[in-house]
């Protein structure tokens, strides 16, 4: 007989930033997807003996333990609202660990940026900075069109970025400084925004920045980002629950929830050794084999 108190267990060690049993921190694992196109994040999520590879077996025990804590009723079934609950509440984690994460960038950014090691970011120092991201903006822009990875800027300027933008990527760089969404970004333009940025920075006007003015303004800009996201309510796990809900009976079996864990283990272990450990990370990911239409009663994402 199924104990809710082990569920519970395996839940905590699913969706907890640490380990709950862990005697001292640990770097938080990735909690969703997109692993089938990282083979090292696929293994910082799964490795749960830390050796730096995951055969097959542990990857099923994994899930097995997944699927158990998503049972809140341990009825050996989940049923729709049962899979949409553990996958909100694991994607809701997962900002939590990106938000952390990135506030906790802010003091190695300062004391970059921060060249003369005083304490404080001067006026020249950030305008240096500034000048950097200009560069690295303006190379990724001539990658992006030198590639043709989108039909035309203004879809890079518009696309839905869950991370906070970076200058190094050019979807980041339009992001934050395409202020007229037009798909480009010129000398004023850049400069407006950077001028900006300082001043809501420098509350106290004296024409630098403290550690605390530096890292409350890119909280405000992070924070800012992170209400204009989309919420997550669901939609996408009920249109996967739809999916892998094969018999359609409103039931999903473990056999059934298994079948896009197979899935992606496959498409990271590249080399088809039953194993995803770092030999697969040099390999080429495999093309996308087409998804199954979603069940009758569904609607598939825009």
């Amino acid at each position: 007989m199924k104990t809710r108190l082990l569920a519970g267990a395996c839940l905590c060690a699913l969706l907890s930033p640490v380990r709950c049993n862990a005697q001292r921190p640990e770097p938080p694992r990735p909690l969703v997807g997109g692993h089938g196109e990282d083979v090292e994040r696929f293994i910082a999520q799964h490795d749960d003996n830390g050796d730096g590879r995951v055969p097959w077996k542990e990857f099923d025990t994994f899930r097995r333990a997944r699927f158990d804590a998503t049972d809140a009723n341990g009825d050996g079934v989940l049923d729709e609202a049962e899979y949409v609950a553990e996958f909100v509440a694991r994607t809701g984690q997962h900002q939590a660990q990106q938000r952390q994460r990135e506030l906790e960038q802010t003091e190695l950014r300062f004391k970059a940026v921060d060249s003369d090691g005083d304490g404080r970011i001067s006026r020249g120092e950030f305008d240096t900075s500034g000048e950097r991201s200009w560069a690295d903006g303006q190379r990724a822009l001539a990658a992006l069109d030198n590639t043709g990875a989108f039909p035309a800027r203004e879809r890079a300027a518009r696309g839905n970025r869950r991370a906070m933008p970076s200058s190094h990527s050019a979807e980041g760089f339009l992001e934050v400084y395409d202020t007229d969404q037009d798909g480009l970004v010129d000398r004023a333009e850049f400069d407006r925004v950077r001028h900006a940025q300082f001043t809501r920075g420098d509350l106290d006007g004296d024409g630098a920045l403290s550690a605390r003015e530096y890292g409350d303004e890119f909280k405000a800009r992070l924070d800012a980002h992170l209400a204009g996201l989309p919420v997550d309510d669901g939609r996408q796990a009920r249109v996967r629950f739809g999916v892998l809900d094969t018999d359609h009976d409103g039931r999903m079996t473990f056999e059934e929830y298994q079948v896009s864990g197979k899935r992606t283990f496959d498409r990271v272990d590249r080399n088809h050794d039953d194993v995803v450990d770092p030999a697969d990370a040099a390999l080429p990911a495999p093309p996308r084999e087409p998804r199954p239409a979603p069940a009758a009663g569904t609607t598939a994402m825009p």
